[in-house]
C-alpha cells in the first residue's frame, strides 16, 4: 500500500511539473535555501562566486553610475543573485536630478597636458573653458583670472596617485569648476606657480532630472523583528568600473546573504545594495525614510557598512561600541585570521550606514587597508578592474562577517 502511494505521488508531481508542486512544502523550501548556502560553502567556491561576479558586474557593465542604464543592469544581476537565497526581494526606486559631466580635457599649464578629472556632479566652465594664472591654495591649486584675481577652478590632489574626479573646493567661498588630478604632478603644478604659468582647462555638464535610482533589498525574516541590516553600494563614478569601491563589497554582502539563507535566524536579516552611495547617500536615505515613514527604523538591532573590504586584509572597522571592538578582535582570534584589524573612534553611522541613525543600533563601517601601494592607486580610477581585486582579502571578510553576524544573532 506504501508503495502504490509513493508511486501515485511521484506521478502527481510529474504530471504537476515536479518542481512547482515541490516548492509548496516548507521543507522543500528549507532543502532549496540549503542548496544556496552551498554555493558559497567552500572556500574554492566562494573563489569560483567571486570571479564569476566580477566578470558581470565590472568586466562585462563596466562603469556603473547612478541614474545610467549600465547601474540598471547591474541592479538586475544583484536582484538575480538574492532571488537564489532570499525569501524577499525587491527594487526600492526613487529619482533624483544629476549631471553628468559631458566634456572634459585636460589641465593645460605653461603648454604641458595634465590629467584633471571633473568633479562628480560639478560645477561646468564656459564653453570656452577657463584661462588664468595657475596658484596654490591651501593644499589644492586654481586658476585665478590676471585681471581681478577671480578663482576660475580649483584643483584637488589625490593623495593615493593619479587624477581621480575632483572633491571640494578648498573651503571657496565660491562655487567654481572642481577638478582632480594626481600627487605625481604636484612638482610641475608647483614650478608653474612660482614661475606664475598660464594655464587652461574646460569642462561643461549636462542636467539629468528625475534619473532613476535603485536599490536591491533582500530579507530573511527571523524568528522576531529584531533586524540586522547590511549594506554595500552599488555604484560607482561615471569612470570606473569600481571593483575593489564597491563591488566586491556587494559580492562579499551576497555571499553571507546566501550562507544566512541555510539556517535559522533569530534576527531578521536585510541585506542592501545601495544607489548613490557616490552621490551623497541617496539611495540609502531614500530606503532609511521609507522605514521612519512606516516606523519599523526602530526594529534595526545593528546596521553594518561595506565599503571597499578589499583595499587589504586589514578590516578598518569604524564604529564608537566597544562591544562591536571586542567581538570583531574576539573573531579574528577564534578564527586565527592572519590580519590585524584597525579601529578608529569614528561613528560608526558613516557614509550608507548615516541615514539609520534614527534606529539607534550599534553600527559599524568597514573599509580595508594592508595593500595600500597595489590597491589604493586604482581609487575611482578606469584601472580599478576585476583582476585588481585580492581574493584573500574576500575571504577574510566572507569569514570575518559570516561569523559576526552569526554570533550577534544570538543575542
Amino acid at each position: 500500500m506504501e508503495g502504490n502511494k509513493n508511486l501515485l505521488r511521484a506521478e502527481f508531481i510529474k504530471m504537476s511539473g515536479g518542481l512547482a508542486f515541490l516548492m509548496l512544502s516548507s521543507k522543500w523550501l528549507f532543502a532549496e535555501n540549503i542548496q544556496a548556502a552551498d554555493l558559497v560553502n567552500t572556500l574554492q567556491k566562494r573563489q569560483q562566486y567571486t570571479t564569476s561576479l566580477l566578470k558581470k558586474l565590472v568586466t562585462d557593465i563596466g562603469p556603473k553610475p547612478s541614474g545610467s542604464k549600465a547601474y540598471a543592469k547591474a541592479a538586475k544581476v544583484v536582484f538575480q543573485e538574492m532571488k537564489r537565497s532570499l525569501p524577499e526581494v525587491n527594487y526600492d526606486k526613487y529619482t533624483f536630478d544629476n549631471w553628468d559631466p559631458i566634456s572634459s580635457s585636460d589641465l593645460i599649464v605653461g603648454g604641458q597636458h595634465i590629467e584633471a578629472i571633473p568633479q562628480k556632479r560639478g560645477v561646468g566652465t564656459t564653453a570656452n573653458g577657463v584661462q588664468g594664472i595657475i596658484a596654490k591654495s591651501g593644499n589644492g591649486f586654481v586658476i585665478v583670472d590676471e585681471q581681478n584675481a577671480t578663482i576660475l577652478a580649483y584643483f584637488s590632489v589625490n593623495q593615493y596617485g593619479k587624477a581621480i574626479a575632483g572633491s571640494g573646493s578648498g573651503n571657496l567661498s565660491i562655487s567654481v569648476p572642481v577638478f582632480g588630478i594626481g600627487k605625481q604632478d604636484i612638482p610641475l603644478l608647483e614650478r608653474s606657480v612660482k614661475n606664475k604659468q598660464q594655464a587652461w582647462i574646460k569642462s561643461e555638464y549636462h542636467p539629468v532630472y528625475k534619473a532613476p535610482g535603485i536599490n536591491v533589498i533582500g530579507q530573511i525574516k527571523g524568528k522576531s523583528k529584531k533586524e540586522i541590516l547590511v549594506i554595500a553600494h552599488l555604484d560607482t563614478i561615471f569612470n570606473t568600473p569600481g571593483a575593489n569601491d564597491n563591488t566586491s563589497s556587494v559580492i562579499v554582502m551576497l555571499m553571507l546573504a546566501h550562507a544566512a539563507s541555510g539556517r535559522e535566524n533569530k534576527h531578521t536579516l536585510t541585506f542592501i545594495a545601495s544607489d548613490s552611495e557616490e552621490y551623497v547617500y541617496e539611495g540609502a536615505y531614500h530606503y532609511a525614510e521609507g522605514r521612519i515613514d512606516d516606523n519599523t527604523i526602530k526594529d534595526i538591532r545593528h546596521v553594518i557598512n561595506f565599503d571597499s573590504l578589499t583595499y587589504g586584509p586589514n578590516l578598518w572597522i569604524s564604529s564608537k561600541n566597544q562591544d562591536v571592538k571586542d567581538l570583531i578582535h574576539k573573531i579574528h582570534k577564534d578564527l586565527n585570521i592572519d590580519a590585524k584589524p584597525i579601529f578608529d573612534e569614528s561613528d560608526g553611522y558613516v557614509m550608507d550606514s548615516l541615514p539609520f541613525k534614527p534606529s539607534g543600533a550599534k553600527a559599524l563601517h568597514a573599509n580595508s587597508r594592508g595593500y595600500d601601494e597595489k590597491t589604493l592607486p586604482v581609487y575611482h580610477r578606469p584601472d580599478d578592474t576585476a583582476d585588481k581585486v585580492p581574493l584573500d582579502c574576500v575571504e577574510i571578510s566572507f569569514m570575518v562577517f559570516d561569523e559576526y553576524i552569526r554570533r550577534i544573532d544570538v543575542q
